[in-house]
């Protein structure tokens, strides 16, 4: 299929697709209203210009684009966006002690920092995996490289993650974290 998308259609895909491809955004560009920008610049590129595989190859058409308008955006910028809407595990009030709370909303925090400082790149591979829950084959599909190539990129962005926690890891005023890292560790 080429040519263009039918007004019907695309309302459908941004209906279907739309709020998860902005989380995916916000996660990688750390900003909620770029996130949505890039997405909806994502859309009119697949209204434009459809891929010829037609509407079974959209989702991924669009992840796959939606991530690289991310990372292309943060490249140009060279500077570090704010955090997004809903950057981690929501707290719930039936989850402990106030203190374990602020412990938790402590222990995210440090981590989104962490995040936040990596490079785009690697931020962009964390998010497939652990927000987009993508298998490596998954992963290796949407960038169009091999599953070895995936896992060494993973490998690399988690330790550049933990690094960044381990650099900025104060042992005199921390107490045992409660954020589960391995998380991250074991995406």
């Amino acid at each position: 299929m080429s040519g263009t998308v039918s007004e019907d259609s695309l309302r459908h895909w941004m209906q279907r697709l739309g709020p998860g491809l902005i989380a995916h955004a916000a996660g990688i560009c750390r900003n909620r209203h770029r996130a949505e920008e890039l997405v909806q610049e994502a859309f009119v590129k697949l209204w434009r210009s459809p891929p010829d595989a037609g509407e079974p190859a959209y989702s991924s058409w669009l992840r796959t684009t939606v991530t690289n308008l991310a990372i292309n955006a943060l490249q140009r910028e060279k500077r570090p966006g704010a955090l997004p809407d809903e950057c981690g595990e929501p707290l719930r009030g039936s989850e402990g002690t106030p203190q374990r709370q602020l412990e938790r909303a402590e222990d995210l925090a440090r981590v989104e920092k962490a995040l936040a400082r990596l490079e785009p790149d690697k931020r962009a591979m964390l998010m497939l995996r652990v927000n987009e829950h993508m298998s490596y084959e998954a992963i290796a599909e949407h960038l169009g490289v091999p599953v070895g190539t995936v896992m060494s990129r993973l490998n690399r962005a988690r330790l550049a993650l933990l690094g960044e926690l381990d650099a900025n890891f104060d042992a005199k005023s921390a107490t045992p974290s409660s954020y589960d890292i391995n998380r991250y560790r074991e995406a």
